[in-house]
């Protein structure tokens, strides 16, 4: 693992986060909607897909 500082924080206030939220990830992405309509002012608007897969194709699932 890496141990430079802006990482360790960055792990650090998800942690917070995801236990402000009970680690429940139906609550958690509930949260990040919220934050998007709070801050929709200062998100950046993308047309299309931010990446394309080079293999489009999905491996099947056993």
């Amino acid at each position: 693992m890496n141990d430079e500082p802006t990482l360790t924080r960055i792990r650090n206030a998800r942690q917070r986060i995801s236990a402000k939220c009970g680690h429940d990830p139906e609550k958690l992405v509930e949260y990040y909607i919220e934050l998007q309509k709070q801050y929709k002012d200062r998100l950046i608007q993308v047309d299309g897909p931010l990446y394309q897969r080079r293999d489009k194709t999905l491996p099947k699932v056993s």
